[in-house]
């Protein structure tokens, strides 16, 4: 349960990353990465503070950004249908 938790924090995460990529459209693609870094970064320690095992976070964190990316994938190509 405690990984369940964890996951959905993180994709709650990943998706105000998404929106503050989105507020900042014009910004040079160096700043968009040390936003990514900053959103990775919080989204370890939070799981860390919830499952309390490295291993564990980093699997995690990983798989939630996999499912998170191809959500986005498929969802804008989804819109670009309509």
């Amino acid at each position: 349960m405690k990984s369940y938790i964890a996951f959905l924090v993180q994709m709650i995460l990943w998706s105000v990353f998404y929106i503050a990529e989105w507020m900042s459209d014009k910004d040079h693609l160096e700043y968009k990465w040390i936003m990514f870094v900053i959103f990775f970064y919080l989204a370890f320690i939070a799981a860390k503070k919830i499952v309390q095992s490295r291993k564990l976070t980093l699997f995690i964190t990983s798989f939630s950004l996999t499912c998170f990316f191809a959500f986005k994938v498929v969802f804008e190509n989804i819109l670009e249908k309509f």
